[in-house]
């Protein structure tokens, strides 16, 4: 698959184009990156601060990178399309992740909010039911929302350096997890300990 660097001869080519990989050098999202009909990858970075709320095209869109670094828009929308598998945000400043009203389109399996201030999960995220990984390293997140554990074909959770204080008992009733990483929180001593006991860990 040819990685496309320059949107301009990327829509010179664009029935051909299948992924891009661009820097945006300007604040607005570019409009003209919905005109690629067979779009299936793209990994976008630079000082984009807001992103349209509503899509038209990119139907068959499955691995989406952000890398925004001045954003203060909202992202909903992405999860109406249709074809999405991996959503990737890194380092995009979000304090909450918030979800289409109504219902999710995207069969999303693979979501990853990395080093972006993320301080809470909304209720809503039982909707993203395809769900198999969930990557929420350097976060802001001190709880898990209650509807969590509906999230139950979840396979990997990466909860590492937030602001848990007290283990989230939801994840206790995620009967596929085989993977979870929790270090880098705040638990105190009598939780590392409860957490020991309840998970049979012993300490270095």
């Amino acid at each position: 698959m040819k990685l496309y660097k320059n949107l301009t001869t990327a829509l010179k080519e664009r029935e051909e184009v299948k992924a891009i990989k661009l820097t945006l050098p300007n604040s607005q999202f570019p409009l003209e990156i919905f005109d690629l009909p067979h779009l299936e990858e793209a990994y976008l970075e630079g000082v984009c601060e807001t992103f349209p709320d509503k899509i038209r095209g990119l139907e068959k869109l499955k691995v989406l990178s952000i890398k925004w670094e001045r954003f203060s828009g909202d992202l909903s929308s992405i999860l109406s399309l249709p074809s999405l598998e991996n959503l990737k945000i890194i380092e995009t400043p979000m304090r909450m992740f918030l979800l289409p009203l109504g219902k999710i389109n995207a069969p999303l399996k693979f979501l990853t909010i990395k080093s972006s201030g993320l301080e809470k999960l909304p209720e809503e995220i039982s909707m993203c039911t395809q769900l198999q990984e969930l990557h929420l390293p350097g976060n802001k997140l001190k709880d898990l929302p209650h509807s969590f554990k509906e999230l139950q074909k979840l396979k990997r959770l990466n909860l590492d350096g937030n602001q848990f204080m007290k283990f989230p008992d939801q994840i206790k009733m995620m009967k596929n997890l085989g993977h979870l990483s929790i270090d880098g929180n705040k638990f105190p001593e009598e939780e590392k300990e409860r957490i020991q006991r309840e998970f049979h860990i012993t300490p270095n």
